[in-house]
């Protein structure tokens, strides 16, 4: 009778105490840097930080846009304590491949990983680095900046130091004969460019300048873009903090905190073993549209209510 209550009063606790959930691994992943956080970096922390599987301490590394700073940040990265690294930009993942040599890479906000080659395809990376790309559809992007300009004459401003910039201008290229403009090129050669570079652009007359994913023209954005508005002319970029911290008119492009999530699903991936090679590079098949009103209005621009009713708008 004893053992018989004994057993009831075990049953007992064992169905009212749910079982103990197992202890996440602990990893650690280094996160290199060229400008800052931004939103993309937000997304990839909010992801692993939902893990059930992995509790995972990210170390920013912040290059400052210094390319001796990366080089130093690299060298000293300690493969034995970091499971992966993860890197932002073309020239940083290009970067971590060539100087580092066992440790797996999930990149972001690479607009061309092929032409840049990191991937050998979308579909199979082939090496050891995967993630996120911020590639943009451009003949999407041309569609939806016809319901809003006529561009004839189309400006392309980027920074001569960054390779990627050229991989979006070729694109961009294939789309003149479609959409019926010619394209400008205006590399700019650092800081002490960018009065001569401007100015270049205003003479030529362009309709409208488009920008890409650079880091240096962010870096300088509120200068470049306050140059452009004050000539009213119309600046079209990827990066939607330009348009909303540096008032730029629109951004064409992937919403970054989405991109941040797929760069984690990829790292979850290759933390539970799977090769970087074998994973597809993740893209977002959606362009998000942020539009500043109070520019458009500086630049006397009517904004149609179909691209107002799908946009983010920061007045």
């Amino acid at each position: 009778m004893i053992l018989r209550l004994l057993l009831c009063t075990v049953l007992a606790a064992a169905m009212l105490c749910p079982p103990v959930a197992s202890a996440r691994e602990r990893v650690e992943i280094a996160m290199v840097l060229w400008r800052g956080e931004t939103e993309a970096e937000k997304g990839f922390r909010e992801k692993l930080a939902a893990s059930s599987d992995y509790e995972v301490a990210v170390t920013v590394f912040d290059a400052n846009q210094s390319k001796e700073k990366l080089d130093r940040i690299l060298a000293g990265l300690d493969h034995k304590r970091f499971r992966l690294v993860y890197t932002f930009g073309t020239m940083v993942t290009q970067a971590a491949l060539q100087q580092t040599s066992d440790i797996p890479i999930i990149f972001n906000i690479v607009q061309r990983p092929v032409e840049g080659k990191i991937a050998a395809s979308m579909e199979r990376p082939g090496n050891r680095a995967t993630g996120a790309s911020n590639l943009v559809p451009m003949d999407s992007a041309f569609r939806t900046l016809g319901t809003l300009m006529n561009i004839r004459k189309l400006g392309f401003v980027y920074s001569s130091h960054d390779p990627a910039p050229r991989y979006q201008l070729a694109e961009i290229k294939q789309q003149q004969k479609r959409f019926g403009f010619k394209t400008f090129e205006f590399p700019i050669k650092g800081k002490e460019g960018i009065a001569n570079t401007m100015k270049q652009v205003i003479d030529a007359r362009v309709d409208a300048v488009i920008f890409p994913s650079d880091s240096f023209v962010k870096a300088n954005a509120t200068r470049i873009i306050g140059i452009l508005n004050q000539h009213r002319i119309p600046s079209v970029v990827v990066i939607p903090e330009m348009v909303s911290e540096n008032r730029a008119l629109i951004s064409l492009g992937p919403d970054y905190r989405t991109l941040g999530r797929l760069a984690a699903d990829n790292a979850l991936q290759v933390l539970k073993g799977n090769k970087p090679a074998d994973l597809p590079v993740r893209v977002v098949p959606q362009l998000a549209i942020m539009i500043n009103l109070a520019t458009a209005d500086r630049l006397g621009i009517h904004i149609p209510l179909q691209l107002l009713s799908v946009a983010t708008v920061v007045r």
